[in-house]
């Protein structure tokens, strides 16, 4: 008797550590994000190493590559990796996580060598932060607005049957972003991610097109 009372306390404690556990990931509210943020970044000291610096270069050799990747799926699901330049030198490592509830629930933390990308996704919407600054808001996966102005800053113009997604910052076309061709991924032939960047980017508009493309490269992968 005493051994089944015991067994069924076990199976309560367990019960109620699963179900703290679903609660704990359905509808974060902002505390939780920020101590789920805090230990994203400190889990990639420990593995992503150091990054090559984005330069014009770095940029245009941008790939689809990853190092150190992976994907877990329960609950819910995380992932994490470095992506890297057709020559395997590490550019941007990333950590990604999902939460419980209806719709998109996620968060994703993208490091480079001296920036730090925070994408809070919801429901119908993606909040974008630089360095902890807002920079806005992307709604129908396509548009970034401004903040508080609420204006167009970039987007993506999907609009296209070519194997290239034109970026638009300010309404002026600064690059693309490359489709996932996933023959050339399955064979490691290095695909790159970005074409035609601009050369008279401004600091500014380089800071909005990788924010987006970095993200649009990030979804890609991940929806393999």
């Amino acid at each position: 008797m005493a051994l089944f009372a015991l067994f069924t306390l076990i199976l309560a404690a367990v019960g109620v550590i699963l179900l703290a556990k679903v609660f704990s990931n359905f509808q974060p509210g902002s505390r939780k994000i920020q101590e789920d943020l805090k230990t994203m970044k400190a889990d990639m000291d420990k593995w992503a190493g150091d990054l090559v610096p984005l330069t014009k270069e770095e940029v245009d050799l941008f790939s689809f590559n990853q190092e150190k990747q992976s994907v877990r799926k329960g609950l819910t699901r995380t992932a994490k990796g470095i992506f890297t330049s057709i020559y395997h030198e590490p550019v941007v490592a990333y950590s990604y996580r999902e939460y419980l509830g209806s719709g998109r629930n996620g968060l994703l933390y993208v490091r480079t060598s001296n920036r730090e990308y925070v994408y809070r996704f919801r429901k119908n919407s993606v909040e974008v932060s630089v360095n902890g600054k807002p920079v806005g808001t992307l709604k129908d996966n396509s548009v970034l607005y401004g903040g508080r102005s609420n204006r167009v800053l970039a987007r993506i113009n999907r609009e296209t049957d070519t194997l290239l997604l034109p970026v638009l910052v300010n309404e002026r076309e600064v690059a693309s972003v490359a489709k996932l061709d996933k023959k050339a991924q399955a064979a490691k032939l290095g695909q790159r991610a970005f074409e035609f960047v601009k050369e008279d980017m401004t600091q500014e508009e380089k800071e909005v097109f990788l924010s987006l493309g970095v993200l649009e490269v990030l979804e890609q992968s991940l929806s393999r």
